[in-house]
Protein backbone atom coordinates (compact mmCIF):
# COMPACT_ATOMS: atom_id res chain seq x y z
CA UNK A 1 0.00 0.00 0.00
CA UNK A 2 1.28 3.38 -0.92
CA UNK A 3 1.46 6.32 1.35
CA UNK A 4 -1.27 8.07 -0.64
CA UNK A 5 -3.66 5.15 -0.24
CA UNK A 6 -3.04 5.02 3.53
CA UNK A 7 -3.79 8.71 3.77
CA UNK A 8 -6.88 8.24 1.66
CA UNK A 9 -8.10 5.45 3.93
CA UNK A 10 -7.46 7.54 7.04
CA UNK A 11 -9.35 10.42 5.45
CA UNK A 12 -12.28 8.17 4.67
CA UNK A 13 -12.22 6.82 8.19
CA UNK A 14 -12.14 10.37 9.49
CA UNK A 15 -15.07 11.32 7.26
CA UNK A 16 -17.12 8.46 8.70
CA UNK A 17 -16.00 8.81 12.36
CA UNK A 18 -16.50 12.57 12.77
CA UNK A 19 -20.21 12.64 11.85
CA UNK A 20 -20.80 9.66 14.12
CA UNK A 21 -19.19 11.52 17.04
CA UNK A 22 -21.13 14.69 16.27
CA UNK A 23 -24.45 12.91 16.14
CA UNK A 24 -26.46 13.70 19.27
CA UNK A 25 -26.81 10.87 21.66
CA UNK A 26 -30.08 10.73 23.54
CA UNK A 27 -30.12 13.06 26.62
CA UNK A 28 -31.28 11.59 29.88
CA UNK A 29 -32.78 14.41 32.06
CA UNK A 30 -33.29 14.17 35.79
CA UNK A 31 -35.92 16.05 37.70
CA UNK A 32 -36.61 16.43 41.40
CA UNK A 33 -38.54 18.84 43.60
CA UNK A 34 -36.50 20.92 46.08
CA UNK A 35 -37.56 21.89 49.58
CA UNK A 36 -37.91 25.48 50.86
CA UNK A 37 -38.52 26.43 54.47
CA UNK A 38 -38.91 29.56 56.61
CA UNK A 39 -39.38 30.04 60.33
CA UNK A 40 -41.15 33.11 61.65
CA UNK A 41 -39.99 34.07 65.13
CA UNK A 42 -42.03 35.90 67.69
CA UNK A 43 -41.05 39.55 67.84
CA UNK A 44 -38.87 40.54 70.78
CA UNK A 45 -40.14 43.45 72.85
CA UNK A 46 -38.08 45.68 75.10
CA UNK A 47 -39.72 47.73 77.84
CA UNK A 48 -38.05 50.29 80.09
CA UNK A 49 -39.37 49.52 83.59
CA UNK A 50 -37.48 52.38 85.26
CA UNK A 51 -35.04 54.99 84.02
CA UNK A 52 -31.42 55.43 85.00
CA UNK A 53 -31.49 58.19 87.64
CA UNK A 54 -28.37 59.86 89.01
CA UNK A 55 -30.41 61.38 91.84
CA UNK A 56 -30.43 64.82 93.38
CA UNK A 57 -26.98 66.38 93.41
CA UNK A 58 -25.41 69.34 95.16
CA UNK A 59 -22.35 70.58 93.21
CA UNK A 60 -19.39 72.50 94.60
CA UNK A 61 -16.50 74.51 93.22
CA UNK A 62 -14.75 71.21 92.45
CA UNK A 63 -15.90 68.82 89.70
CA UNK A 64 -17.11 65.39 90.71
CA UNK A 65 -18.96 62.36 89.48
CA UNK A 66 -21.84 60.08 90.38
CA UNK A 67 -21.50 56.32 89.86
CA UNK A 68 -24.58 54.11 89.70
CA UNK A 69 -23.55 50.48 90.14
CA UNK A 70 -24.90 47.91 87.69
CA UNK A 71 -25.24 44.95 90.07
CA UNK A 72 -27.25 46.83 92.70
CA UNK A 73 -28.78 50.25 93.26
CA UNK A 74 -25.70 51.56 95.04
CA UNK A 75 -24.89 55.15 94.09
CA UNK A 76 -21.61 56.83 95.00
CA UNK A 77 -20.54 60.44 94.83
CA UNK A 78 -16.87 61.23 94.22
CA UNK A 79 -15.06 64.55 94.16
CA UNK A 80 -16.91 67.82 94.69
CA UNK A 81 -20.50 66.53 94.60
CA UNK A 82 -22.96 65.37 97.25
CA UNK A 83 -25.96 63.09 96.72
CA UNK A 84 -29.14 64.10 98.54
CA UNK A 85 -32.06 61.72 99.10
CA UNK A 86 -32.61 58.22 97.81
CA UNK A 87 -33.81 58.71 94.23
CA UNK A 88 -30.56 57.53 92.61
CA UNK A 89 -31.10 54.17 90.84
CA UNK A 90 -29.97 52.01 87.95
CA UNK A 91 -32.26 51.66 84.93
CA UNK A 92 -34.31 48.49 84.55
CA UNK A 93 -35.40 46.90 81.26
CA UNK A 94 -37.59 43.88 80.49
CA UNK A 95 -37.12 41.69 77.41
CA UNK A 96 -40.08 39.58 76.28
CA UNK A 97 -39.93 36.94 73.54
CA UNK A 98 -39.96 33.19 72.89
CA UNK A 99 -39.27 30.84 75.78
CA UNK A 100 -35.57 30.14 76.37
CA UNK A 101 -34.53 32.35 73.43
CA UNK A 102 -30.95 33.63 73.38
CA UNK A 103 -30.57 37.37 72.86
CA UNK A 104 -27.75 39.92 72.62
CA UNK A 105 -27.99 43.37 74.21
CA UNK A 106 -26.17 46.33 72.71
CA UNK A 107 -25.88 49.70 74.46
CA UNK A 108 -25.09 53.08 72.99
CA UNK A 109 -21.49 54.08 73.34
CA UNK A 110 -20.53 56.79 75.81
CA UNK A 111 -20.29 59.75 76.00
CA UNK A 112 -23.97 60.60 76.31
CA UNK A 113 -24.92 64.19 76.93
CA UNK A 114 -27.55 65.22 79.47
CA UNK A 115 -28.92 68.71 78.79
CA UNK A 116 -30.54 71.12 81.21
CA UNK A 117 -34.31 71.23 80.51
CA UNK A 118 -34.68 74.98 81.01
CA UNK A 119 -31.28 76.05 79.69
CA UNK A 120 -28.27 75.01 77.69
CA UNK A 121 -25.94 73.60 80.37
CA UNK A 122 -24.81 70.00 79.91
CA UNK A 123 -23.26 67.11 81.78
CA UNK A 124 -21.68 64.00 80.29
CA UNK A 125 -22.39 60.38 81.10
CA UNK A 126 -19.03 58.86 80.21
CA UNK A 127 -19.83 55.24 81.06
CA UNK A 128 -22.88 53.06 80.31
CA UNK A 129 -23.00 49.38 81.26
CA UNK A 130 -25.37 46.47 81.79
CA UNK A 131 -25.28 43.90 84.58
CA UNK A 132 -23.71 40.62 83.54
CA UNK A 133 -22.71 39.84 80.00
CA UNK A 134 -24.44 41.21 76.94
CA UNK A 135 -25.59 37.71 75.90
CA UNK A 136 -28.66 36.59 77.84
CA UNK A 137 -31.26 33.81 77.70
CA UNK A 138 -34.94 34.41 78.29
CA UNK A 139 -36.58 32.24 80.96
CA UNK A 140 -39.29 29.60 80.38
CA UNK A 141 -41.94 32.36 80.42
CA UNK A 142 -40.00 34.22 77.71
CA UNK A 143 -38.79 37.10 79.91
CA UNK A 144 -35.51 38.54 81.15
CA UNK A 145 -34.76 41.63 83.20
CA UNK A 146 -31.46 43.49 82.98
CA UNK A 147 -30.11 46.68 84.49
CA UNK A 148 -28.22 49.67 83.08
CA UNK A 149 -25.75 51.71 85.09
CA UNK A 150 -23.58 54.70 84.36
CA UNK A 151 -21.18 57.34 85.50
CA UNK A 152 -22.08 61.04 85.31
CA UNK A 153 -19.46 63.79 85.27
CA UNK A 154 -20.66 66.87 87.19
CA UNK A 155 -18.87 70.14 86.50
CA UNK A 156 -17.61 72.56 89.12
CA UNK A 157 -20.47 74.95 90.04
CA UNK A 158 -22.80 73.02 87.71
CA UNK A 159 -25.88 75.11 86.82
CA UNK A 160 -28.97 74.09 88.81
CA UNK A 161 -31.88 72.41 87.05
CA UNK A 162 -33.15 69.10 85.79
CA UNK A 163 -30.95 67.44 83.19
CA UNK A 164 -32.01 64.65 80.88
CA UNK A 165 -30.77 62.69 77.93
CA UNK A 166 -31.34 59.44 76.08
CA UNK A 167 -29.28 56.40 75.21
CA UNK A 168 -30.06 53.56 72.85
CA UNK A 169 -30.57 49.95 73.94
CA UNK A 170 -30.95 47.24 71.28
CA UNK A 171 -31.89 43.59 71.78
CA UNK A 172 -31.44 41.11 68.92
CA UNK A 173 -31.86 37.39 68.45
CA UNK A 174 -28.57 35.63 68.93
Amino acid sequence: MTRASVLARRGALWAVAVPAMLAASPAYAAERDGDAEAEILEQITLTQVSGLDFGTIIPSSTPGRINVRRNNDTCRARGGVTLVGTDCQRGEFLITGPSRQRVRITLASAPITLTQQSGSATMVMDRVRINGGRNKRLNAAGQRTFYVSGRLQVGANQDPGIYDGTFNVTVDYR
